[in-house]
């Protein structure tokens, strides 16, 4: 596997990547876990703790059921309540098995980057990938998408390569190196495997890829490998092995027949109109999602990265390796039929691949300021300054939209404005419901009183309950009387009686980002009214 010349540098030692690796997955591991207990409780946490909390009493709702999702989130979760239960916050505690297995894979990306190109290019790739604001906000989570993503990632640095020192210029190739390499990237595809459905696209890159460029050892690695991963999907997933015929059918039947099930069919609001399983997104959607959630520095490091590696494909297999798992699942979920809901989050892995392709943007763009002026260190110095300019506005806008960083948007629409104007949403999974909503609901709700959710997941609400983050009813069944109702700004949840209210009543209380409303909470009454009046519009028997 070859790299461009200008690009590689000397061969570091194993002991230099291992500890330059292990510095840049423990300062990743501090940024996530410093942030952690700012960041509300996202939409799909509340299920995925509550099923990890169930696999300890060997009760697996996995696989087999609901939507199929496999286990090993649920196993990270666990292992990670386990471990870290005693000395964090619940939320925080949930969470930290996903932090640090995205931790630990940011640390395998500086490795593979440096081993491949150069520790400067390292750098740049972990920096990109730690400042992406909606790629920082899922690595906390304890979810799915987090996991996907670091295994993913973890899976393409494993892929076994060595440098060749005999080579000239640098040049790296493919090689059988041993059976126990191939068997560790199977266990890190099985993983990947293991974490969403989402995962089983991971193998196609490293196919086409080994296909394209007719590799021999890279067959043999995937000849060991694909039954490795497969192995390790059955051994993560405890309900195939009692039923392993029909729990493989189940499994896939749930996962590509989603429309079947109409509690799944879960629509999204973009460019001012709405899209569902029936009304897929258009072809261009994750192109556009990309270009506009993204850091415009990032962006254009990561187009310099690619440009550069297309340009020079037959040499630099291991950037087209890379930019083949940027790309498959961009393309994968643009074809109708896929899942269109929850902005960026279905196609996550990709962007830890963008972030990447920006650490090769970083070389290329200083390895052609040294080619250009190579006498002049006063060019290197303003290459570096430029360079770290970009990461700064990424930087910038990291801490501009904390903690609700999956409402990030970029200068190129206009921001988080500019993208609700233009009729995408500024937020969707509840993490506007931060400490300070919180706060406000308590100092204004008696004891007695009810707060109700707008299609708000009743399990967070159960956790937040039981943690005591949130110290009030929301029930149906709880005495006291509703006092307040909480609705948050995602145009694809809206019920006709959450629009009347948006468009006719004043709230009482609003949590907005930029100008742009997040989240409102009205008078419980107001909401009664709504609803009388838009069951009233469509001719349907009063809803009280």
């Amino acid at each position: 596997m070859t790299v461009p010349p200008e690009l590689a540098s000397p061969q570091p030692s194993r002991h230099r990547l291992l500890l330059g690796s292990l510095l840049a997955a423990v300062a990743c591991a501090a940024m996530l876990l410093g942030t952690s207990p700012g960041l509300p409780m996202a939409w799909d946490e509340g299920n995925a703790i509550l099923r990890a909390e169930r696999i300890v009493q060997g009760d697996w709702q996995y696989t087999t059921e609901v939507e199929g999702h496999p286990a090993f989130y649920g196993i990270v979760i666990a292992v990670g309540q386990w471990i870290s239960s005693a000395w964090l916050q619940p939320l925080d505690a949930a969470r930290f098995g996903p932090m640090m297995l995205f931790s630990l894979a940011a640390g395998a990306m500086f490795y593979r980057m440096w081993r491949d190109y150069s520790v400067a290019v390292a750098v740049g790739a972990v920096a990109a990938l730690m400042l992406l604001p909606r790629m920082f906000a899922h690595a906390h989570f304890a979810s799915f998408d987090g996991p996907l993503t670091s295994c993913w990632v973890l899976a393409w640095a494993t892929f076994p390569v060595i440098r060749d020192p005999s080579a000239s210029r640098g040049v790296l190739l493919v090689r059988q190196l041993n059976c126990r390499t191939n068997i560790l990237w199977g266990i890190a595809l099985g993983m990947t495997l293991s974490c969403k459905a989402t995962g089983w696209i991971a193998p196609l890159p490293f196919l086409v890829w080994a296909a394209v460029y007719r590799d021999r050892a890279a067959a043999r690695t995937l000849a060991v490998g694909l039954p490795v991963a497969l192995l390790t999907f059955f051994v993560l997933n405890p309900p195939l092995w009692h039923q392993p015929i029909q729990g493989w059918l189940t499994f896939f039947d749930l996962n590509l027949n989603r429309a079947a099930n109409g509690g799944l069919n879960i629509s999204t609001w973009f460019l001012g109109r709405m899209y569902n399983l029936d009304h897929p997104l258009p072809w261009y959607n994750t192109l556009l999602w990309t270009a506009v959630t993204v850091p415009l520095g990032t962006l254009l490091l990561g187009g310099v990265g690619m440009v550069a590696i297309f340009r020079r494909w037959r040499e630099d297999t291991a950037g087209v390796l890379l930019a083949a798992n940027w790309l498959v699942l961009l393309i994968v979920r643009a074809l109708p039929g896929t899942p269109p809901h929850d902005g960026v989050r279905l196609f996550l892995p990709s962007f830890a691949f963008l972030a990447a392709l920006a650490g090769v943007g970083c070389g290329v763009v200083f390895s052609w300021t040294v080619r250009r002026w190579p006498e002049q260190i006063r060019a290197r110095w303003l290459a570096a300054a430029a360079i770290g300019l970009l990461y700064v506005g990424s930087a910038a806008s990291l801490f501009r939209y904390a903690p609700q960083w999956l409402s990030y948007y970029n200068l190129l629409i206009g921001g988080l404005p500019g993208a609700t104007a233009a009729g995408m949403e500024p937020t969707y999974y509840w993490d506007a419901l931060d400490r300070s909503v919180l706060d406000w609901l308590h100092e204004h709700t008696a004891e007695d009183e009810k707060i109700r959710f707008a299609a708000c997941p009743p399990e967070n609400l159960a956790l937040m309950q039981r943690w005591n983050i949130l110290r009030r009813a929301t029930r149906e069944d709880a005495p006291g009387e509703f006092r307040w109702y909480v609705l948050q700004h995602r145009p694809s949840g809206w019920q006709p009686a959450d629009l009347w209210l948006i468009e006719h009543a004043q709230p009482a209380h609003r949590k907005t980002l930029l100008g742009v409303p997040l989240l409102e909470v009205y008078q419980y009454r107001q909401y009664l009214d709504a609803r009388e009046r838009t069951d009233a519009t469509a001719g349907l028997p009063s809803s009280e």
